[in-house]
């Protein structure tokens, strides 16, 4: 009777071994992706850099002439500081102040503007790569596809990058 029951274990585990090595064998197609140099690409592709600043522009500008005026009413203070009148020279001083601290919100507010959108734009690449590595994915038969920075080797012929920046829309 042992004998039966260690027969009986001993090919429950031989099988199971052979079974999980079968499973094992039948998910090992895994392909990767190089995403940091493909959400590059795709910002250069989609001119991400010049549709921000084109979008943003009319604020830069405002500000530059914020500065500009902050910077020759510094100037004329310096220059003419000593002839002015107390009362011309406290209004000018007050003046310069409400200039820097106005241009100084609107710098802030410009650049958590920028930010976000930036993100915004980067999130919007995200998910047109993310798509188009599922489809490449798919079509190709692969299992799993990981970022190709994970990797410390890999067969080139598992590299879908060029596939999958080729599929992006």
């Amino acid at each position: 009777m042992k004998q039966w029951i260690k027969a009986a274990g001993l090919s429950l585990v031989v099988l199971s071994s052979s079974m999980y090595t079968q499973a094992a064998a039948a998910a090992e197609k895994v392909g990767y992706v190089a995403t940091t140099q493909a959400m590059a690409q795709l910002a250069q592709r989609y001119n991400l850099q010049d549709k921000l600043r084109n979008e943003f522009q009319g604020r830069v500008t405002e500000l530059r002439s914020l500065e500009t005026n902050i910077k020759s009413k510094l100037e004329k203070l310096k220059r003419d500081g000593q002839l002015m009148s107390a009362s011309d020279k406290t209004k000018l001083q007050n003046e310069l102040q409400t200039l820097d601290s106005q241009f100084k919100q609107k710098a802030r507010a410009l650049q958590e503007d920028q930010a976000r959108r930036a993100s915004e734009e980067q999130q919007k690449l995200a998910m047109k790569l993310r798509t188009a590595i599922q489809d490449v994915a798919k079509r190709e038969g692969y299992d799993m596809v990981v970022d190709g920075q994970a990797i410390l080797f890999a067969n080139p012929k598992d590299d879908l990058s060029a596939k999958v920046m080729s599929a992006v829309k």
